[in-house]
């Protein structure tokens, strides 16, 4: 335990007084018979405790007595103080106003001790109302002494003169004297008291102490001198526990046990002055303590506060993403929408160009010669895509081959299911590719047919022209009717050109869906797995994944996905698109 020190040992005052006259108190040596009588007789004196009530009738005609007596004293002294007053003011030359200036003294005396009292009452005492009412007191008290003439020629006339008023401040005072002390009752304060006077005769060198502790602490009379009293009983027990130490016993005793010597001018008890290293250590303790919980206080708030501002990334990130969905979800509408708008431009233009060719007036041998070329043109294009067609499927043939000698072992371990329905997807699959060339044979009939009865419509309306050009125009417009035609058979020209891109392009597509028909189910399902790594990315497609999607063993989903993973990083496996290329 930390000693709490407040002055050195070797200058402790053993009665605790901070008086410098009783600086060095004597020990036990010169111990008189004069300080044993201080401290036995005049100290342990008991004040005497209240009186019981008696008869209550008693008290209550006590009580009668004395507030008539009181109102008696004060109607003598206020009477007789008024007519000394007015005859002083008269002769004074105050005139008419003699009549009321006693009053203005005296009854200033009774309504400033009547709002003290009243305000007494109230707990709230206004100290300059009292001294004002003393100070009227002293005046009229004056007024009277001097009323029959210099004090120092008939000094017993001044105090009969004089002593008429104080008749009525004793009064006042015993009633604020009550009122104070049936309030500090009622307040349930103890009452300070006063030093009794017998302690001022027998012990004059103590008492005023006492007394200054007792106003300075606001401590009652009972309470300082039961202190005072423990301070001795204290003091003589550290003289006996250090009486065999050679030195003195206010050098031998610790700063602790000093204690109640430096703390008694200030109010302390010894108990209470004992306690105070314990209660200086408790609170050092509890000090400690509230700093360690509002440290802890603080970090818990930078951990909610870290948390927070996580959360608020979180929610940006989350808000970052939904806004790039939201940009990818515009940017296609935009895209489906431009789509649409280009295909609404394609279908005005393709109807602006058959107004266009409704108005071509081509000659008959040119419309003719025009169509002949166009087939020759058409037979030739699908001799070259034939003898392409056979050059991809001798190469992949041979890269089928390469494949299935690679995958023999682990087809070895396909399920008789995974076979059937292979089997069952081929069929569909080579089902949707004869379907798709005999969509593209009818497209390309329908384009032919199409040709050949613009070609038709043209020859009629050649010669319709002709007759015409016959039956109206003459020689000179003849000349004109032939650029005419030109312009029209060049506009035929490009629109032939244009159909025999479509048919290249119907073409390409024909062979891409044979590539793809000449696969296997092992090659289909490769590609389907690339596919899926494409839109999910590598990662999220797992073995089980392709297992489940394909309806696959593990072992042969983990070959698809080796042999996906090497058609994308260039590993030897080309696409399907590749092919048709």
């Amino acid at each position: 335990m930390t000693a709490v020190d407040f002055r050195k040992p070797d200058v402790i005052r053993p009665d605790g007084d901070d008086d410098q006259h009783s600086w060095n108190a004597p020990g036990p040596a010169d111990h008189t018979d004069h300080d044993h009588y201080e401290d036995q007789e005049q100290d342990t004196a008991p004040e005497a405790g209240p009186e019981p009530d008696g008869d209550p009738r008693t008290m209550r005609l006590l009580a009668v007595v004395a507030g008539v007596g009181g109102l008696v004293l004060a109607g003598i002294g206020f009477t007789g103080s008024y007519n000394t007053l007015r005859h002083l003011a008269e002769s004074k030359g105050f005139g008419t106003f003699s009549y009321a200036f006693p009053i203005g003294i005296d009854a200033g005396i009774l309504v400033l001790l009547a709002l003290d009292l009243y305000m007494m009452r109230k707990r709230m005492p206004w100290p300059i109302l009292r001294w004002t009412a003393h100070g009227l007191t002293v005046a009229t008290v004056a007024f009277n002494a001097s009323a029959a003439g210099p004090v120092t020629d008939d000094p017993l006339a001044a105090s009969m003169h004089g002593v008429i008023p104080v008749l009525f401040v004793i009064a006042v005072e015993a009633a604020r004297h009550y009122i104070g002390r049936m309030a500090d009752l009622l307040a349930g304060e103890t009452p300070l008291g006063s030093v009794p006077l017998t302690r001022w005769i027998l012990a004059p060198l103590s008492t005023p102490r006492l007394a200054r502790r007792m106003r300075l602490y606001n401590l009652p009379y009972k309470e300082v001198a039961a202190q005072h009293q423990q301070l001795r009983i204290y003091r003589e027990g550290l003289r006996q526990k250090y009486e065999n130490d050679p030195r003195p016993w206010r050098k031998a005793a610790t700063p602790n046990e000093l204690l109640p010597f430096k703390l008694a001018p200030f109010g302390f008890s010894v108990e209470r002055a004992l306690a105070v290293p314990l209660d200086e250590e408790t609170k050092h303790i509890q000090r400690a303590a509230h700093a360690a919980v509002q440290r802890a206080e603080a970090e818990i708030q930078r951990v909610k506060t870290d948390v927070q501002l996580g959360e608020a990334r979180i929610q940006a990130e989350v808000d970052k993403i939904r806004a790039e969905g939201r940009l990818k979800i515009a940017k296609a509408e935009a895209e489906c929408e431009a789509q649409a708008e280009i295909q609404r431009a394609e279908a005005d233009a393709q109807l602006r160009e058959a107004k266009r060719q409704h108005a071509l007036k081509l000659a008959e041998d040119q419309a003719a010669a025009e169509a002949q070329d166009l087939a020759d043109e058409t037979e030739k294009r699908r001799t070259l895509s034939r003898i392409e067609r056979e050059k991809v499927q001798a190469s992949w043939g041979l890269e089928q081959q390469q494949m299935a000698t690679e995958a023999t072992e682990m087809e070895r371990r396909i399920q008789a299911d995974s076979a059937a329905r292979a089997q069952r997807d081929e069929v569909a699959r080579k089902a949707g590719l004869v379907e798709q060339q005999q969509r593209l044979a009818q497209s390309l009939a329908g384009e032919k047919k199409a040709l050949e009865e613009a070609a038709e419509h043209q020859r009629r309306e050649a010669e319709h022209r002709a007759e015409a050009v016959n039956k109206d125009l003459e020689a000179q417009r003849g000349t004109e009717e032939i650029a005419l035609s030109k312009a029209r058979a060049e506009a035929a020209v490009e629109e032939a050109a244009e159909h025999r891109a479509r048919a290249a392009e119907h073409e390409a597509r024909a062979v891409e869906a044979a590539a793809l028909a000449r696969m296997s189910q092992v090659d289909w399902d490769v590609h389907r797995v690339v596919a899926m790594i494409q839109a999910r990315g590598e990662s999220a497609v797992t073995v089980r994944v392709i297992a489940d999607e394909l309806g696959v063993s593990t072992g042969s989903a983990q070959d698809r996905k080796t042999k996906a993973v090497g058609l994308l990083k260039g590993g030897g496996i080309e696409a399907p698109e590749q092919v048709a290329a």
